[in-house]
């Protein structure tokens, strides 16, 4: 796994895999899935879609065994009160936070230790009528900043945006529960990945770091990581 830029000396790390594996591979994954794993696989009318979401499960299996030293097939999850994922049983000292995200072929992984965290990727879509989004999910502030920028640039604009709010929003593990107008982030080119306000909890701000991630061109990618208290 990769730290992440930034906190290169913590231990926070991502993994981007490619979901298209070789069938012998895909038969390895598999072998560590649970009977409901499958099932949900199964449900899936999409095939390339079920597959795909197959092989995310177990090397998100493999790459958790590894972290906390167990066999794939070993690995439990729990969910909290709004399906944020958990690890059920885990060895001592910090505790492990993961978050995971799927867009195209791609999955994208997320590992804290002590922290909470929150991942979003997404396949840039050029033709993606973006503005009808912007107003419903961005706050006052984000929509000022997306539509005062030149129409050639809103479109990288709205995605750091979404990438940001989602990742944030995963971390704190309340989804879209959490009204998605209640907070800003930055979006604007020069500015730093940040949570800018929070007016529900206004300590969010110091509570969470933001920060853009590396993506193969056609993604775009963010992490939100809660940062360490006292």
């Amino acid at each position: 796994m990769i730290p992440v830029p930034g906190h290169e000396a913590s231990r926070l790390r991502f993994r981007l895999v490619s979901l298209e594996h070789p069938e012998a591979d895909r038969e390895r994954l598999l072998s560590s899935l649970t009977e409901e794993e499958l099932r949900r696989g199964d449900r899936l009318i999409d095939r390339v879609k079920a597959q795909r979401f197959l092989v995310g499960r177990g090397v998100l299996r493999q790459t958790l065994a590894g972290v906390v030293g167990v066999e794939p097939g070993e690995v439990r999850f729990s969910e909290g009160e709004f399906g944020k994922p958990y690890l059920s049983h885990q060895p001592g000292g910090e505790p492990v936070s993961f978050n995971v995200s799927h867009a195209g072929s791609y999955l994208l992984l997320a590992v804290g230790h002590g922290a909470e965290v929150g991942i979003d990727l997404e396949e840039v879509r050029e033709d993606l009528d973006f503005a009808p989004m912007a107003r419903r999910y961005f706050s006052q502030r984000e929509q000022e900043d997306l539509f005062a920028l030149l129409p050639e640039e809103r479109l990288a604009a709205f995605y750091r945006c979404w990438t940001r709010k989602e990742a944030y929003l995963k971390g704190t593990g309340t989804g879209f529960s959490q009204p998605s107008t209640s907070f800003d982030v930055s979006l604007l080119p020069q500015q730093a990945p940040a949570l800018l306000a929070h007016r529900g909890s206004p300590a969010e701000v110091d509570r969470w770091s933001i920060c853009d991630l590396p993506m193969p061109k056609g993604y775009c990618a963010a992490i939100a990581v809660e940062n360490p208290k006292g």
